[in-house]
């Protein structure tokens, strides 16, 4: 509820999936500037990072070298276990600039040719903007200081928070719009995209129940678009199968099969949903076999008695925009 207006808000909640999964127990080898993160605030983001919301807002015209192009930028709330005091002399260090804004702190930290404001709001809060707007990390300020007055968030929010599955760990809610105006398109394997509708809202959750249960609804302007739109992608399902079947004579994984197997799309009015189930192995290969691949070369490989290598971790939480 304390972000701006924008296209699309995502969350995460890390506090079950750290439960589940032990993530944040295990060795880690970081890259040297998130190390250099690490050691000089001590948070370390898959063992203190509770929970990220994100606002995805409207692009806006950057300079990449000679090119001029235009980029989507971000509004973010991090909740989490840090020392503020550590954090705080860490942006010092960083920001070329400190604005004062309601008794807070705004950094401006240089990054890729703009100003990334960085301001924390409490012992365990940082919001983040790199909108070259700073009325967005004031809405988040001031925000922050009404929060207990009952707020409904962003349109967006208000809209279609309530659609999210109670108990999602992991939801998004979208309405994006492709640079012509017309319906946002959904890149999917293979080089294939997905237009969606002009107008639809897409909202997307993940949630643990023994397995994950993934859910995507695309509310549509009106029931033709929506059959429409579920017509496509359950005729992309049956090719997508029918592919991975003939690529693999012996048959997928188990656990994958299963996943995909579970997949289902149907029509309810002006919606188009998809649903699948994740199973818990199935999740342990995204667990354990990426961070194996992550690890360069010169790792020692794993036996029965020796140690499991260390996760590489290579984003610090306010720095790579």
């Amino acid at each position: 509820r304390l972000l701006p207006e924008s296209d699309a808000i995502l969350y995460l909640n890390l506090k079950p999936v750290r439960m589940a999964t032990h993530l944040g127990e295990k060795p880690i080898s970081h890259e040297p500037e998130y190390e250099d993160f690490v050691r000089q605030t001590g948070f370390q983001i898959e063992r203190d990072l509770d929970q990220v919301a994100i606002a995805v807002h409207s692009p806006e015209v950057a300079t990449n070298g000679s090119a001029i192009e235009t980029q989507r930028r971000f509004s973010e709330i991090f909740v989490g276990r840090f020392d503020s005091t550590k954090l705080n002399h860490y942006l010092h260090k960083l920001s070329t600039n400190v604005e004062r804004y309601r008794e807070h702190d705004v950094f401006l930290v240089p990054r890729e040719g703009r100003p990334v404001r960085v301001s924390i709001l409490s012992a365990d809060t940082v919001a983040v903007s790199n909108t070259s707007d700073p009325a967005n990390i004031h809405h988040m300020i001031d925000h922050f200081h009404k929060m207990a007055i009952p707020l409904g968030g962003s349109a967006l929010l208000r809209s279609h928070y309530r659609d999210v599955p109670a108990g999602s760990s992991a939801w998004a809610i979208s309405q994006l719009a492709a640079p012509d105006g017309k319906g946002a398109s959904l890149p999917l394997p293979g080089g294939i995209n997905f237009t969606l509708p002009q107008g639809t809202v897409m909202v997307a959750s993940l949630r643990y129940v023994g397995s994950i249960q993934f859910k995507a609804e695309a509310f549509t302007p009106s029931a033709a678009a929506a059959q429409q739109l579920t017509s496509s992608a359950s005729n992309f399902l049956q090719l997508f199968r029918a592919v991975e079947t003939s690529v693999d004579p012996k048959g997928p994984d188990p656990d994958v099969k299963t996943f995909f197997d579970s997949i289902r799309v149907q029509q309810d009015h002006e919606r188009a949903i998809l649903s699948a189930e994740m199973p818990q192995g199935f999740i342990a290969k995204i667990l354990t076999e990426a961070p194996n691949e992550a690890v360069g070369s010169g790792a020692s490989k794993s036996t029965d008695s020796a140690p499991q290598p260390p996760i590489t971790t290579k984003r610090s939480p306010v720095m790579k925009k």
